[in-house]
């Protein structure tokens, strides 16, 4: 059995792990008891990290669907910047939330690390903030002084030049500025950096540290609620992320068909969010809350969700926006974008990352023949959100 290097440690990380053989890879994770009336229960972990998005995941447990596809689903709550490392241990869950960023970095090192399948179109979701009292104007300031959508953009890409920008360097918090600043010619030193993990980010732009700071949706409603500015955000930054599961072509081999049905109940619980906003609301901002302290309210996740964030409700949809040459979220668009960043402009990986690192298109059409392009509603749930 060939032997596969497991050193993670470049994948933004400060972590080393050690050589691991291929074989040693877990099909299973996160053991748990045998669900009653199924032939096999699959056990899977899921590394994450608690956001307004990826605690979409956990409707499937509450409302007992993942018990009804025979899958005991359960979350590792970790730094977002370790997800990756975890999965390509092999040592810990073998399925993460991430951006297809993860693959891009991390598969010279193992090549064995993939991109499953994307879920969540990040369409609006990063926004570069200004402070209420500064004197930068935004792009919505330069749209109604008459300036097209393209000179606003480079308006404000010119006058944060010189200034300081907290975020998180090696990461797709910053790659969405430096791809805004190389988009109008400027070299990445058109701005000084801070880098700083999102939360320390935040605590330190709040404080006074910085001219600007690149906020994700939770960071940028706490800095909107204090009157910051948005100074540009979504597309006019990058082509969108897109958030979704990660793990390894092993594992995937290994357990197909449980993937498919861990993917069929994400479908589901989109369009039960959908059609019970309130409820889910509620649910998620109280979950949310707990898990990190902070105060997410109904009204904030229901202003971000299918307006920030758009969540494809099914496999046709899901076609027709990331895997459709020219859609705003093309898969392809997004990992070119990348491999650019991390290869060519910042120098951290030795060559960009070929496309067999993303299984989704393989994964799409597994899907479609299973079950369809074109579902409707949800199992009857077994459970409650209250």
């Amino acid at each position: 059995m060939p032997v596969r290097r497991r050193v993670v440690a470049a994948l933004v990380a400060a972590v080393s792990l050690c050589a691991a053989l291929t074989a040693c890879r877990s099909t299973d994770s996160a053991a748990g008891p045998a669900i009653e009336g199924c032939a096999k229960t699959t056990n899977i972990q899921i590394a994450t990290t608690p956001y307004q998005d990826s605690l979409v995941m956990s409707l499937g447990d509450a409302l007992g669907w993942y018990k009804k596809e025979c899958l005991n689903v359960t979350f590792q709550n970790v730094a977002f910047t370790n997800i990756a490392k975890i999965v390509a241990s092999g040592k810990g869950a073998p399925v993460g939330w991430r951006t297809a960023s993860e693959i891009n970095q991390g598969y010279h090192l193992d090549n064995d690390l993939a991109y499953l399948y994307p879920w969540d179109i990040f369409s609006n979701g990063f926004a570069l903030m200004g402070r209420p009292d500064s004197n930068l104007k935004t792009y919505d300031d330069f749209v109604k002084a008459g300036k097209s959508s393209q000179d606003a953009i480079s308006a404000v890409i010119d006058e944060i030049h010189g200034k300081n920008v907290i975020t998180t360097l090696n990461n797709s918090r910053a790659e969405v500025i430096q791809t805004a600043i190389q988009a109008q010619g400027k070299s990445l030193d058109w701005v000084k950096y801070t880098d700083l993990d999102p939360a320390s980010g935040l605590t330190a732009y709040l404080r006074g540290d910085g001219d600007t700071y690149i906020a994700g949706i939770p960071q940028r409603q706490t800095l909107s609620d204090r009157g910051y500015k948005v100074l540009l955000a979504g597309t006019n930054l990058s082509p969108p992320p897109i958030n979704g599961y990660i793990t390894t072509k092993s594992y995937w081999n290994a357990n197909q068909d449980a993937l498919l049905k861990l993917i069929h109940v994400t479908y589901e619980a989109i369009r039960y969010t959908n059609a019970n906003l309130d409820q889910v609301a509620a649910y998620i901002s109280k979950e949310y809350n707990k898990q990190t302290g902070s105060t997410l309210t109904v009204d904030n996740f229901k202003a971000y969700w299918q307006k920030l964030e758009t969540y494809p409700a099914n496999a046709g949809e899901t076609r027709a926006q990331i895997f459709t040459p020219g859609a705003v979220a093309y898969w392809k668009t997004t990992w070119d974008q990348d491999n650019q960043y991390f290869f060519n402009d910042i120098h951290s990986i030795p060559g960009p990352a070929p496309t067999d690192g993303y299984l989704g298109e393989t994964v799409l059409k597994a899907y479609i023949a299973k079950y369809g392009t074109d579902e409707k509603g949800w199992d009857k749930p077994s459970g409650s959100l209250s």
